[in-house]
C-alpha cells in the first residue's frame, strides 16, 4: 500500500496521456475541450494524491523512489506548470493548427519525468526521469509544423541534449566507480587519493549535465532559440519546470557534502564562476535583443544565475522560494506574449507591441507588473526572492556573488522597463489585433498576478512550507 501511495501521481500523469492519446483517435471523444479537460483532471488527480503524501514519507521500489517533503513541493510546482500550459495551450492550438492529443499527452509525460527526477537520492534514477522529460521535451518543441523554426528549435534541443546526456552518463560512470554507489549520501569525495580525483570528475560531469537543463552558462547556447522557435505554451513550461527539476537534483547532490563539512572548494570555485558568467551574460545578451522571446530567454538565464548563488551558499530554503516566484513570473510573461498575440501570426518583435498598454490596460498592467517582479521591484515577489539570496549569500561570506548579482539586476531594469515603456509610451505604428476572447489565458495572467503579489506581501505560509520541505533535504 505505501508502495501504490508513492506512485498515484506518477500513474495519474501517465494514465491521463494515455487517455488523452487514446482520445485523439476517436471523432467524438478528440475535441480540444475534452482533452484539455482530461488533461487538468489528470493533473488534479495527481495533486491530490502528491498533498496526502506529505509528512508521510513514503517510498517504493527499495526506497529508490521515495516522495519526502522537498519531492513533493516540486511536484506541486510541476503539476502547476502543466496546469497552466494546458490552459496558454487550448486556443493557441487551435490558432496554430497543432496537434492537440500530441500536445497535451506529451506535456503530462514531461512533468510525470521532472516529478521522477526530484522523487529520488537515487542519481541513476534521476537519469531515467531526465530522459523520460527530455523525449518529450524534444517532441513538444517541434510540434508547431507551420514554423520552420519549431523543427529548428526541435533539432538544437535534440542534438545539445544528447551531448548533456552522454555527459550525464559518463559521470556516474566515474562516480559509480569510486564511490560504489549512486546514492547521493554516499557521493562525499574522499579528501586523498587518485579517487578522489575521478570522483570530482564525474561530480563535474553530473553538474554539466545538469547545467543544461538549469540553462546556466556555457550550457546555455539552446535556450534563446528553444524559446523563440517552440510554441508559446511549451515556452512557457520550460520557463520553470527543468529549472526546478534540476536546482533540487543539484541541492541533493552537494546538501550532503555541506552538512557533513565537506565543502570542496573546487566545487565552489566552479560554481561560483559559472554563476558570475550566467549572470552577466544572460543580462547583457538580453540588451540587444528586439524579439520578446528571446528576451525572456535571457532573462531566465539570468536568473538561473541568481538561483546559484542560493546553492553555492547553501541556502535551499531561498532557492526554493526564488523557484516558486520564478514560476509565476515565467509562466505569466509568456502567457502574457500568448495574449499579445493576433489569431493570425503570432506577434514578437518589441515595435510591434507600441500603444499596447494603452488600449488593453488590464494586459499592459499585469506584464508590467510581472516584468516588475522578475527586475525585482518591491513589493512583488520577485524583490523578496533576490533579498533572501542575496542576504544569506553575504552572511555565508559570498560578498562577490551578492555585489554581482545587484549590479547585473540593475543592468536587468533597463531591458524590461524597455518593454514597459513601448507597450505605454511609444505611438503604434499599426493596428495590433488583439485576441480579447481567450478566458483560459486571462485566468492565467490573473493567477499568476495574484501570486508574485502575495508571495510578496503575505509570504508567510509558503515560507512555512519551504521550511518543512528543506528539512528532508
Amino acid at each position: 500500500m505505501n508502495g501504490f501511495a508513492a506512485l498515484a501521481p506518477l500513474l495519474f500523469l501517465v494514465g491521463g496521456a494515455i487517455l488523452v492519446l487514446l482520445l485523439g483517435t476517436r471523432r467524438n471523444g478528440g475535441t480540444n475541450s475534452v482533452q484539455a479537460a482530461v488533461s487538468i483532471a489528470a493533473i488534479a488527480a495527481a495533486g491530490f494524491s502528491a498533498a496526502r503524501l506529505w509528512g508521510r514519507a513514503v517510498r517504493a521500489f527499495g526506497g529508490q523512489l521515495r516522495f519526502d517533503e522537498a519531492a513533493l513541493f516540486m511536484t506541486f510546482l510541476f503539476l502547476l506548470a502543466a496546469a497552466m500550459a494546458v490552459l496558454l495551450g487550448m486556443r493557441y492550438l487551435v490558432r496554430h493548427a497543432m496537434p492537440r492529443g500530441e500536445y497535451y499527452g506529451l506535456l503530462l509525460l514531461a512533468a510525470c519525468g521532472l516529478v521522477i527526477m526530484t522523487a529520488t537520492i537515487n542519481l541513476l534514477i534521476v537519469f531515467l526521469g531526465l530522459e523520460v522529460f527530455s523525449v518529450s521535451a524534444y517532441a513538444l518543441s517541434g510540434l508547431n509544423r507551420r514554423d520552420d523554426r519549431s523543427a529548428e528549435a526541435a533539432a538544437k534541443y535534440f542534438l545539445i541534449g544528447s551531448f548533456a546526456s552522454a555527459f550525464v552518463i559518463f559521470g556516474l560512470a566515474l562516480l559509480f566507480g569510486t564511490r560504489g554507489s549512486l546514492d547521493v549520501h554516499q557521493l562525499a569525495l574522499p579528501e586523498t587519493g587518485g579517487s578522489s580525483a575521478l570522483a570530482l570528475t564525474g561530480l563535474a560531469l553530473v553538474v554539466s549535465g545538469l547545467a543544461f537543463k538549469i540553462a546556466l552558462v556555457p550550457f546555455h547556447m539552446y535556450q534563446p532559440d528553444v524559446y523563440e522557435g517552440a510554441p508559446t505554451p511549451v515556452a512557457a513550461f520550460f520557463a520553470a519546470a527543468p529549472k526546478a527539476a534540476g536546482f533540487l537534483v543539484l541541492l541533493r547532490i552537494l546538501v550532503p557534502h555541506f552538512q557533513t563539512g565537506i565543502r570542496n572548494e573546487a566545487i565552489i570555485e566552479f560554481l561560483s564562476a559559472v554563476a558570475v558568467a550566467t549572470m552577466i551574460l544572460g543580462n547583457f545578451a538580453a540588451l540587444r535583443q528586439r524579439n520578446l522571446k528571446r528576451i525572456l530567454a535571457y532573462s531566465s538565464i539570468a536568473h538561473a544565475g541568481y538561483m546559484l548563488i542560493a546553492v553555492i551558499s547553501g541556502d535551499p530554503a531561498g532557492l526554493l522560494f526564488y523557484l516558486a516566484n520564478y514560476l509565476f513570473m515565467g509562466v505569466g510573461a509568456f502567457a502574457a506574449v500568448i495574449a499579445l498575440g493576433g489569431p493570425g501570426r503570432e506577434i514578437l518583435d518589441l515595435d510591434e507591441f507600441a500603444g499596447v498598454g494603452r488600449r488593453y490596460p488590464w494586459i499592459g498592467g499585469i506584464f508590467t507588473v510581472l516584468l516588475l517582479s522578475m527586475a525585482g521591484f518591491p513589493p512583488t515577489g520577485g524583490f523578496l526572492a533576490k533579498f533572501y539570496v542575496f542576504s544569506t549569500a553575504v552572511r555565508a561570506g559570498h560578498l562577490g556573488l551578492a555585489i554581482v548579482g545587484v549590479l547585473t539586476s540593475l543592468v536587468s531594469v533597463y531591458y524590461y522597463l524597455r518593454i514597459v515603456r513601448i507597450m505605454f509610451m511609444k505611438e503604434p505604428e499599426r493596428e495590433l489585433d488583439v485576441d480579447t476572447e481567450n478566458p483560459a489565458v486571462y485566468l492565467v495572467l490573473f493567477l499568476c498576478l495574484y501570486a508574485v503579489l502575495q508571495l510578496g506581501l503575505f509570504p508567510g505560509n509558503i515560507i512555512t512550507l519551504i521550511r518543512q520541505a528543506t528539512a528532508s533535504l
